[in-house]
């Protein structure tokens, strides 16, 4: 699903930069930021069920990606899961730090730009205003470099992992 969702995403801020009708260019770079933040999502739970299914990971770091806690029950003698959502940047970190050890995310554009990107997404989905008045040139920025980090930021993990790149038509998508 990740794939399509910056499939989407691309497609989504591709109409938004051509539109002369500002109302309808925010929708679609609304649209374009809701897919980007899908992605990345989708792309985790990917990664996760890779991992479930391999077994590689410790159970615990299964759990953790997969929104689970491990929890021993005295009562049934046994160790149950237990639904408990973690952030993605949580999620992230657990990955980077397991197969990208060298990588210093303060000194990593694209997860700064990842940061920002879902500060962005978050004043969206939870607005402080009762109209939509962000600057077209602004939501440009912060939904093209968004789109760009999430896709550097997968890459980057997909190597660290699978040691292999996403596929080149994703890496394609890349606004400059």
């Amino acid at each position: 699903m990740f794939e399509e969702y910056l499939q989407d995403a691309y497609e989504f801020l591709l109409i938004a930069q051509k539109s002369t009708d500002d109302r309808e260019a925010r929708r679609y770079y609304r649209a374009a930021t809701f897919y980007t933040a899908g992605a990345i999502e989708s792309f985790l739970n990917y990664v996760a069920e890779s991992f479930a299914h391999a077994a590689t990971l410790t159970p615990h770091e299964i759990a953790f990606l997969n929104d689970k806690n491990l929890i021993y029950s005295p009562d049934k003698l046994k160790v149950l899961e237990k639904t408990e959502y973690h952030k993605i940047e949580d999620k992230l970190k657990v990955l980077i730090k397991r197969f990208l050890p060298t990588l210093e995310l303060g000194k990593t554009p694209w997860w700064s730009e990842l940061q920002q990107f879902k500060d962005f997404r978050d004043s969206l989905v939870h607005p402080k205003k009762s109209e939509d008045e962000t600057d077209i040139n602004t939501y440009h920025k912060k939904v093209s470099s968004g789109l760009r980090a999430t896709i550097q930021g997968m890459n980057e993990i997909s190597n660290g992992i699978f040691k292999r790149p996403i596929r080149k038509q994703l890496l394609d998508l890349m606004p400059e």
